[in-house]
């Protein structure tokens, strides 16, 4: 009896750290991506400025929200790393209730987004990369529709 309580408490200790790992990984990565999704949007577009802002310096910092996660995938979409079909899989596992499903979510953004780092820098406005998507970041990274048409079953 002994050992199967103390079995219990440990996966139960395991279990909300493990969550607490995540939920960190998560936060610190949506972080990363607001600040550079914030500099990428400065004179380009207010109001998704603005947005960024928010979640970057302003009332939702340490908020995350799926669009985070998807303005990234659009600009690693952009940039060549992935497509539409493994975008729609990421999202369907985003919306999965299985938490390893986030981990792994994350963990292959963050990959891909080292990975583009690595081979083109972060943005700035001096690096020539980036200098097309940033004057087309309304209509192709943070875009509605952009967003449905990725994730629409028929454009698989």
């Amino acid at each position: 009896m002994i050992k199967s309580f103390l079995g219990t408490q440990f996966v139960t200790y395991f279990d909300r750290e493990m969550e607490k790992r995540i939920m960190d990984e998560m936060l610190e990565l949506s972080a990363q991506i607001a600040k550079e999704h914030y500099e990428l949007t400065d004179n380009v577009d207010r109001n998704l400025n603005y947005l960024w802002y928010m979640y970057h310096k302003g009332s939702k910092v340490g908020t995350f929200r799926p669009f985070v996660y998807m303005a990234e995938l659009q600009l690693l979409k952009r940039m060549g790393y992935i497509n539409d079909t493994e975008i729609k899989n990421m999202v369907a596992m985003l919306e999965s209730s299985d938490e390893e499903n986030l981990h792994m979510v994350t963990l292959s953004i963050k990959s891909f987004r080292d990975l583009r780092i690595l081979e083109h820098g972060e943005y700035s406005k001096v690096n020539k990369a980036y200098t097309k998507i940033a004057k087309d970041y309304p209509h192709e990274i943070l875009n509605h529709e952009v967003f449905m048409k990725t994730m629409s079953p028929a454009n698989g």
